[in-house]
Formats: C-alpha cells, structure tokens, sequence
C-alpha cells in the first residue's frame, strides 16, 4: 500500500531522520510507518526529538505526531512592532499540515548546543562538560534551526530588545533549573547590570490540583529516554526551586555579600525576580594583586564564609562556591554575583545539580546524606585553585572521580597550616571535614571552625622563616680580624601563631692594631646591652613580647638611640686611660629582621641589603667623604671606586662624642634576602655581582651563599677582613 506522505529528500523527514540523497539515486527510499492518528493539541507543546542513529518505527510514528502538533502550535508571523512579545502572538493555523523547507540536505543532526556556553552536548548526557547547564527538552529543539523557527527569527530584527516593565532589558540566559530561568540584563533607569529570574505561572485551574492527581493521556507520557523535568508537589509558594523561595532565602539571610533584591512582579504570565549583579574586581585579580597581603585575602574568605552561614540558616547553600562567582568591589567587600548554584540544605532526591569540578559527591552520589557540610568541599576547592593553581580545577587536580589529588603530591613544601584546612574541606569524605571532635556540638556546619582557621591563614601567611648563615675572614693580607659581630635568633609559638624573628649586630674596627678590635666588641656589648632591655625585643631572651601592634617607627627610633648610646660608651673609653686608645672607633649596623619587617640602624661604611622580588636594593647609604661628593655631583660613582679618600669617614662610633645614625625599614617578604657585611667584601663584590650569587648561583641556602660570597673574596686577594651574615626568606 502507497503511504499517502512519504518521505522526500531535503524537507523536514530528511532532517529527522538524518536521510541524504545518494550520489546514484536521488530520491531516498521511503520508511514505511503506520499512519498515526493525530490531534491538534496546540496548548501543549513538545519539543522535537533529536534522532542520532535510526529509530524503531513506533518511536518515528511518536516523532510525526509530535512534529505536527508543534507545527499546529507555530503562530504565523506578525509584523514586528515594539508591543508585540512572544505571548501576544495569536495562534493562526487551524489544521494540522506538512510542511518541506527547500534546504540542503545535510548527513547528519545539527550537534545540541549548550544554552549557556555553547559547548555541543555529547551524546545523551543530561549535563554540559563544561559549565554543568541541564539540558531539558526545550533545548533539545532549538539544538537545529527549524524552517519555522527561522521564519519566526526573520520577523524579528536581530536588534530587537526585550524589556520587562517598560524598564528592565533582557540579555543572555544563564541557565534553567526545573522551569526557573535565570537571565543577565541591564536596568535601563540606572544602566547597572543585573540579573533577571524568571518563572512561569501555574495556569489558574491547576492551582488547587494536586500535580499525582493530574490525568495525563498516553500519546503525551515521555519515554525511558527523555530528560523529565519534573514540577515538584509543594504545600506553599516557597518551594525549591521558585523565585518565592529564592526572594525567601534572601530576606532571611540579610547578608551584604549576597545580591541584593531590586524589584519582583508578574507580567505576561511570568513571575519575575530582579537581582542587582555587583560589580568589581573578579577574585581571581585581585587574589593575584602583589601588593595585596595575606591577611586582606583571607579576609574575604572569612567573610564569604559568613554568608554561607546566613544562608544555611535559611535553609540554603551553594552547589559549587568558585572564584568565577566572586568579585571585590572597590571597598573591598566581596560579594556573591549570582545564586544560580543555590541549593537547599535538605537536598530533595534527583535534584538537578550541574556537577561540576567544586561540587561535593555526596550531592551526585547520595544527595540524601547531604547537608551544609557540602559546601565546605567547594570552598576547598576555591582556595586550593587561589592559592596554588591559580586557574581554575581540572581534571589532573584529582586522583579519580571525586578525590582530588593529595595536595603534597605536587607541592611537598606546602603551608602546614594550608595542608590542614585543604584536607578539613577539599576531601571527598564528609565526615572528614569540619568540624573536629570538640566543635561537632557548637558549630554542626563547621563554618566557625573555617573562619577561625582562615583568620590563623591571614597572620601566617605572610609570615616568612628565616634561614641564618654568618662568616668572617681575616683575608690574604692582614694578621688579625677587627670584625665583630653578634647574632641573635628567636623563634616562640602560642597555640597556631609562630613568630620568629632576629637581631643582627656588626662592627668593623678602626683605629689600627688592637684598637679596632677594642671599639667593635666595645660597640657589640653596648649595643647589646641597651636593645635587650626594650620590650619589643623581649623574645630574643626568652620573654613574651607584648601584644601591641608592630610599629617599623618605633623600632627605628629605639635602633638610633642604640647606636647614639654605643657611641658615647665607646667615645669615654677611649679617652680614658687603659680601657682603650685615641682615635679607636667603628663601623657598626644594627639589623632587626621578623617574619615581616627588616629595620636597619647605621654608622659609617658597612652596608645592608636587601633583595626584594629579584632586585638588589642597597638600604644604608656610606657615611664617607667620596661618597657625600657622589651624591653632591662632584665625582661619578666609577671615580669614587678608584679615589685614594674612597674609606675616609665623615661618621664613626667613637669617633666624635655625639653621632647622626641613618635608619632603614623594609617589608619582608617569601624569597627575599637581606645581607650584613663590612666593607672587606664589598670592596671586592660589586653590588651587580651580590644580586647574581643570590638570584641564581647560591638560591638554595644561606649557608651556601655566605660560604660562596666569602670564597670569592679571598679569591681576589681579601686586603682587608671581610665578615657577612645572610639571612634568606622562606
């Protein structure tokens, strides 16, 4: 029997069924199907099945009827005027019809598209690879332009522009979650980006009906294939996921780091929620910032993470907290830019989640063990992808699906202190994460037990330790060695907090034989004597040192009395009979050095330096009369070198009765060096070759650098005794 509509190469049958035209026969063979009996169902539409391989003949029969019952639906096109939307358009065909688009044919279906990304699906998979967006029906008959879609696209100019309210302009879809749709937009009254939530309202005869005791008939029931996108049965308008809900959550956490609710109402039977879209700095930048410091980045975390207790007491959380999803505003407040990962605490089985890279396993896995413990997971992941990858997670970050790949697998040196809140969060097992044994009974979410731990991150990352190397040579030339030098090294802890830090006293005598050696060690116990005796250096001799707030000032000033006090005690000295002799006197540097800060006090020609991300910076300037000539133009830095006055001092301890010491303060920070040195090493170093031996020959250690560096100037005949001390931040 001849079916009365046979299948003809090129229209609509051609692009269902992935039929082409041989190159020997133009027409292709017609698929024989029981003719359907159709109805006009106009108010119930379908989306068009996407067929990769052939298909049973009764799933093509199903295919006709829902392909005719969408063409019943189409309206004819309008003239386009600013009034007309998409729901005022009159439903214009009254019959059933067939209709063959004069279209090439093509060997296979167009690849389904994601609605967020544009990422082509891959097979039947319900979510995208890459940016986790649930595909539903809908999305499946706009993955292939249809002759009637396009036709409806052509009515439309592509500069049209929807706007809700007279007010409110539609942009790009974000994502669908069970019927909630979620959209970026601009307020045209204040041109600031938001985003606009969107829900369709129940039609007025379902309100009052049960959605188990709604009759639905056959041909309409989806197969085992389809995506369902199911409508949850709900005792009230605040059920997840709804823009009540949502607007619920919201008003109940009251939390500045979430969007702000801008306007909500009805309008062309949508209910519609417009949210503000902060604007700023995306995290990943200013995360990145160098002159940003531990302590303001941890700050934020800790303040995300008071937002996410807000939300859990109002009975939400987000699937998946990520970089992307913060940005800084410029009073540096972070704040939450969207809530289209926002879940419920008690998560319902076969929630749509977008499973991403930063969303728990027990969500995928067993959404029944689930609660506000979940989102630990992705903020573990956040920071791990801040701190260390500094790109977003991938694949290689894990062992296996959903074990993430032990962190001192790739950094063995990482923060101990890092290692500990990365395994108490970022770990597939949930009962691993905070809180610990003592916190489960106050804090159940272990979000305190977080924000504690971030705010011991914020003071200790910054922190750097100290690796100390000190030497001293006498030279090639002289006989005895007029250095001194005294190094003092401290390290306490008190529950998580470490501090360490330093002090770095060095003198090169003058004056000649004995002398010098009488006015350096003179200069080393005074020194001594006056800055233990101040309480800010009390943990140099086991004390506690006082809680105040480091002041580089304060230290400075304290560092200049020291060398005023060392003066005058070496200057009497040397004026009385058998303590010392005329004319005896010193160079002399004082260096405090903690976990942070490096403050200098300085008297005559030694020198401190400090290299700082890479570049070698001379701190102390030299108290000599060539060098006061540099400075004055009167001789160029290559003439000093060379000039016979070139260790002549305009400034000595013990030389006058009363001193000007210069003071220097630096910010210490991880990979940066500082050296203490008298004059026998740089007389033989230039200031060039310092910055190559510590980026480059000797990184590894100070011990290595200090050794190096006093080689090499007995290598070059050491006329004078040289004394170093190395102090590398790690």
């Amino acid at each position: 029997m001849n079916e009365p509509n046979q299948a003809k190469g090129g229209g609509l049958w051609a692009r269902l069924m992935s039929v082409t035209a041989e190159d020997d026969d133009e027409t292709p063979k017609p698929i024989p199907v029981a003719e359907p009996v159709m109805e006009a169902k106009p108010d119930v539409p379908m989306a068009m099945p996407v067929f990769a391989e052939p298909v049973p003949q009764a799933v093509v029969a199903e295919a006709v009827v829902v392909l005719l019952e969408e063409l019943d639906a189409i309206p004819a096109p309008l003239p386009h005027n600013e009034s007309n939307t998409a729901e005022e358009l009159p439903v214009m065909i009254e019959a059933p019809v067939v209709v063959e688009a004069p279209v090439a044919p093509i060997a296979a279906p167009a690849a389904q598209l994601c609605m967020a990304c544009g990422t082509p699906r891959q097979g039947s998979t319900s979510y995208c690879n890459d940016c986790g967006w649930m595909f539903t029906s809908a999305d499946a008959s706009s993955a292939a332009v249809s002759p009637v879609s396009s036709s409806r696209a052509a009515a439309m100019p592509a500069t049209s522009v929807l706007r809700l309210r007279n007010r409110y302009d539609v942009g790009p879809q974000i994502c669908d979650r069970r019927g909630v749709t979620r959209a970026r937009g601009v307020d045209s009254s204040t041109g600031k980006p938001i985003v606009i939530v969107a829900e369709t309202l129940a039609p007025v005869a379902d309100l009052d009906t049960p959605v188990a005791a709604i009759v639905v008939e056959d041909e309409f029931m989806p197969g085992f294939d389809d995506v369902l996108i199911a409508t949850p049965i709900a005792d009230g308008p605040g059920s997840w996921p709804s823009i009540a809900w949502e607007k619920d959550v919201l008003e109940n956490a009251k939390s500045p780091h979430l969007p702000k609710v801008i306007d909500q109402f009805t309008e062309n039977g949508k209910d519609y929620l417009i949210l503000e879209a902060p604007i700023g700095e995306s995290l990943w930048d200013a995360w990145d910032n160098p002159d940003g410091d531990a302590k303001t980045r941890y700050g934020w975390l800790q303040q995300l993470a008071t937002a996410a207790i807000s939300l859990h007491a109002a009975g939400a959380m987000f699937e998946g907290m990520h970089p992307g999803l913060i940005v800084v505003e410029p009073n540096g407040v972070p704040r939450v830019t969207d809530l289209a990962d926002l879940l419920p605490t008690s998560l319902p089985l076969n929630a749509p989640v977008k499973a991403t890279l930063y969303t728990a396993p027990e969500l995928i896995l067993g959404p029944g063990d689930a609660d506000a413990r979940s989102e630990l997971y992705s903020f573990g992941a956040m920071l791990y992808s801040l701190e260390y990858l500094h790109h977003p997670l991938e694949e290689k970050d894990f062992e296996r699906q959903f074990a993430p790949l032990q962190i001192t697998e790739r950094f063995p040196d990482v923060h101990p202190l890092f290692l500990r809140i990365i395994n108490k969060t970022f770990t597939r097992d949930l009962y691993s994460r905070f809180p610990t044994d003592e916190m489960t009974k106050t804090d159940p979410t272990g979000f305190n037990e977080l924000i504690k731990t971030l705010a011991q991150c914020g003071r200790a990352f910054d922190d750097v330790r100290l690796d100390i190397a000190a030497w001293t040579t006498t030279g090639m030339v002289r006989t005895g060695n007029e250095d001194a030098l005294t190094v003092l090294h401290g390290v306490d802890t008190r529950q998580d907090d470490l501090g360490e830090y330093a002090m770095v006293l060095l003198a090169d005598g003058m004056g000649g034989y004995e002398a010098g050696e009488i006015a350096a060690a003179m200069a080393m116990n005074k020194l001594r004597e006056y800055l233990l005796q101040q309480p800010i250096f009390a943990g140099l001799i086991g004390k506690e040192t006082p809680k105040e707030p480091f002041d580089p000032k304060k230290v400075q000033e304290i560092m200049r009395d020291a060398l005023k006090f060392a003066n005058k005690e070496v200057f009497t000295a040397s004026r009385i009979p058998g303590k010392g002799k005329r004319g005896m006197g010193c160079t002399a540097e004082a260096v405090y050095v903690d976990s942070r800060n490096v403050i200098v006090g300085h008297v005559g020609d030694s020198r401190v330096y400090h290299l700082h991300r890479g570049r070698l910076i001379q701190m102390t300037r030299d108290q000599t009369l060539v060098n006061r000539l540099v400075e004055l133009g009167q001789l160029t830095e290559a003439e000093a070198e060379d000039h016979p006055r070139k260790n002549e001092l305009q400034q000595a301890i013990g030389g006058q009765p009363d001193v000007m010491p210069g003071t220097y303060a630096g910010k210490l920070m991880r990979g940066d060096w500082v050296l203490v040195c008298s004059d026998g090493l740089t007389n033989h170093i230039s200031n060039k070759e310092l910055e190559k031996m510590l980026t480059r020959e000797a990184a590894n250690s100070a011990e290595e650098a200090a050794r190096r560096l006093l080689n090499l100037v007995n290598l070059r005949g050491a006329t004078d005794n040289a004394t170093i001390v190395v102090i590398r931040a790690s």
